[in-house]
């Protein structure tokens, strides 16, 4: 089994490579959002993927250090990771507040009922 936390380390570099050099979404938007709140978008997204490499390559040296039995390495690496996940997290979190305000802060509101006049009370009566 280990071989398991270097097949997982990869796959996480290979989403964060991805979401860093070859993802369009942001880019699909330009039409629909301001320019400046688009690059914004566009540079968090790029570091979002930055910040998915990093974490892939300390999730692997965490695995290298436990097996070596380097816990103190591992402890410092672990609080590494745990940093860079809250980091995605985050950068998540801005991505979806840039997605809330360029909706427009759609909010459902609640249904106004039509009042009812002497007639349609005649016919429930």
């Amino acid at each position: 089994m280990d071989w398991l936390p270097g097949i997982f380390a990869l796959i996480v570099a290979a989403a964060g490579w991805y979401y860093l050099f070859y993802s369009q979404a942001a880019m699909r938007l330009q039409g629909v959002e301001q320019t400046a709140q688009n690059r914004s978008r566009i540079r968090l997204r790029r570091v979002g993927g930055l910040v998915i490499l990093l974490l892939a390559a300390a999730f692997y040296a965490m695995f290298v250090m436990l097996r070596r039995e380097r816990f103190a390495a591992a402890g410092v690496l672990l609080l590494i990771v745990m940093v860079l996940m809250g980091a995605v997290m985050v950068l998540g979190l801005i991505d979806l507040r840039f997605t809330h305000r360029m909706r427009g802060s759609p909010r459902p509101r609640p249904r106004e009922r039509a009042p009812e006049d002497a007639k349609s009370r005649e016919r429930k009566g």
